[in-house]
């Protein structure tokens, strides 16, 4: 029957409003699975009060008959299934367990009032936790969540975290799955369990192939019951094993399949364009490239994909001319328009594309007034783009026309566009000159910059660490700079007392007091803050702050291991970049300097 192929595919589970009690519930496979599969067919009892009383003891067993009732709602008989959701739906789920830490406490508190979207931000932001810290909710969201869509979203947290193929885990990790997820049958748990055994399980790629093929097989039968995107994410993890055990000929069979399963959605399109430019198959995404013309032609973000790809091939040429297309779309100036550019721009920057980030910032600004909020949002862009990249005097260059902008246009008592005052513009502007002059080792115009942008404003962190290590600077304008130091590390303080909850001011603090004078382990404690508290996978800026406070502590091992987090967070920041590469001579340094031992007191 129709209905046994499902349940044999997926465990169905009832919807129904879930709420937080104080037990934990306990695998129905501990307590009596005979007499719960037994009550679950008195369920469909021809008597009335049979069926009732089975119910009734169902009702009070709660979670030990969980997995069992929600297998019950694929039942053929239909009052087995309609009594099996009702049971269901009167579950209180305690998705808080005893000794939860602080961070998954604050993201599950609420888990029950969120709707989809928001239930599936906060499994993101579990698998962002550090170390193993969300793995167990995550596994109880896996076991309990009345979707199936979204057990399965959370299973493949742990999976595929980061849009990255997770390696699999090791026995500690493996262990934590297997407890937390006991014997549950719910698809994402046997995907879990099965990739706990990824290491020591030879038989692992054809183990997962079958997973992979219910899915896909479900997706054809019951597609309400998955999505194309959840059987692509099995493939890749499926992929990554098999390049891993260089099996190549398959993992190309497994790319092969995930060409197959895209139909043109852009934002699929786009995905699978980017992975596939990743994983260097350059035939598929010529195969995609042909296959969907039409609907790439119209998207600057797969157009640029496609460039990507040319350009990783070798022909620059092609590359180019594809690029350009991609630059011509969206040529009025409405806002919608206009901002489908920044977008774009934004995107093509965290992938390392910043000749046509450049470009694309520069188009709005051509083809945008001066004074408008998106032109001077993008000229903002820019600026801060070409400072990371080390590219300060054309950086500085973009502000001056700002400058220009806010002081010909703005009245005096008025002069703030964008979210920037015209002192802070100026700051920033001869903040990014003197970065400029020092790495031409101009120290006097490299001083005279720093002096400029202090006259124009004090509340920019970079400038007041540039400041503190202004070279040949007088006592008075020394104690200056302290001064200027102190009042923000005393307003910070103020901001987090304030809003104890907002990453940001730790962040601020910690990176101001690493990067010139104060408490370093007040420093730390905000650094480790803000990472805690980040809601956001996103927060490569906030573990590079990390490891510049063990920069300053001198514990270059960690300085070094942070900051490659960094990296892998935001692979084309440059600034990160260069300060990794500080943070190992100095580690090398200090192995060297020790003999090759490892510093005492470091973890």
């Amino acid at each position: 029957m129709f209905a046994n192929i499902i349940a044999k595919c997926l465990i169905a589970v009832a919807s129904g409003a879930l709420a937080e009690p104080a037990a934990s519930p306990t695998p129905a496979a501990d307590k009596a699975p005979q007499q719960v599969q037994q009550l679950i067919r008195q369920l469909g009892d021809k008597d009335y009060f049979v069926r009732q009383r089975a119910e009734t003891e169902l009702s009070k067993m709660g979670f030990d008959a969980f997995d069992a009732l929600s297998e019950a709602t694929a039942s053929d008989d239909l009052e087995i299934a309609s009594r099996a959701q009702h049971l269901l739906r009167t579950m209180k789920v305690p998705w808080l367990a005893a000794g939860d830490p602080a961070p998954v406490h604050l993201l599950l508190h609420d888990y029950e009032h969120q709707g989809q979207d928001g239930r599936l931000a906060k499994m993101r932001s579990l698998a962002a936790l550090p170390g193993e810290t969300g793995i167990p909710a995550l596994c109880r969201i896996v076991r309990y969540e009345k979707s199936s869509l979204l057990s399965k979203q959370a299973a493949l947290q742990v999976l595929y975290p980061d849009q990255k193929a997770a390696p699999p885990p090791n026995k500690e990790t493996g262990d934590l799955l297997r407890k937390g997820l006991g014997d549950c049958q719910r698809p994402g748990a046997l995907w879990l369990l099965q990739w706990a055994r990824a290491n020591d399980d030879p038989s692992f790629p054809q183990n997962w192939s079958k997973l992979v093929d219910a899915e896909e097989s479900l997706l054809g039968a019951a597609p309400s019951q998955t999505s194309p995107e959840i059987v692509a994410v099995l493939l890749k993890v499926q992929v990554a094993r098999l390049r891993a055990a260089e099996q190549n000929e398959a993992a190309v069979a497994a790319v092969r399949r995930l060409i197959k399963l895209e139909k043109g959605d852009p934002a699929t399109l786009s995905s699978l364009l980017q992975y596939l430019v990743e994983q260097k198959a350059w035939k598929a995404v010529d195969e995609l490239a042909e296959r969907f013309g039409p609907q790439i032609g119209v998207h600057a973000s797969l157009l640029y994909a496609v460039a990507e790809a040319q350009a990783a091939q070798g022909d620059k040429t092609r590359a180019e001319q594809t690029a350009h297309k991609a630059l011509k779309l969206n040529p009025g100036t409405s806002p919608q328009d206009v901002i489908a550019h920044l977008i774009t721009a934004a995107r093509l920057q965290q992938r390392g594309q910043f000749d046509w980030a450049k470009r694309e910032l520069q188009n709005v600004v051509a083809n945008g007034q001066p004074t408008n909020e998106y032109t001077l949002a993008a000229q903002f862009r820019l600026s801060e783009m070409l400072h990371d990249q080390g590219q300060d005097q054309e950086a500085a260059q973009v502000l001056e026309a700002v400058e220009k902008t806010l002081a010909a246009n703005a009245p005096a008592t008025k002069r703030r566009s964008a979210g920037k005052s015209l002192a802070e513009v100026r700051a920033r502007m001869n903040y990014f000159l003197a970065c400029h002059w020092q790495a031409q080792g101009d120290q006097g115009k490299q001083r005279e910059s720093l002096l400029k942008a202090l006259v124009a404003d004090t509340s920019d962190i970079d400038l007041l660490i540039a400041a503190f290590h202004m070279p040949d600077q007088q006592p008075e304008q020394q104690q200056k700079v302290r001064r200027l130091i102190d009042k923000e590390v005393a307003d910070l303080r103020e901001q987090i007392a304030d809003n104890a909850d907002d990453p940001t001011n730790y962040n601020q603090l910690a990176w101001l007091i690493a990067n010139t004078v104060g408490d370093l382990d007040e420093a730390l404690r905000c650094s480790r803050a803000s990472i805690e508290k980040s809601p956001d996978r996103d927060i490569g800026g906030y573990y590079d702050t990390l490891a510049h406070v063990y920069f300053a502590k001198k514990d270059y091992e960690n300085a070094v291991k942070h900051q490659t987090k960094a990296a892998e967070m935001e692979p084309h920041s440059g600034q990160i970049l260069r300060k990794l590469d500080l943070f190992r001579k100095k580690l090398d340094e200090q192995k060297k300097a020790d003999g090759g031992k490892k510093p005492e007191g470091k973890p």
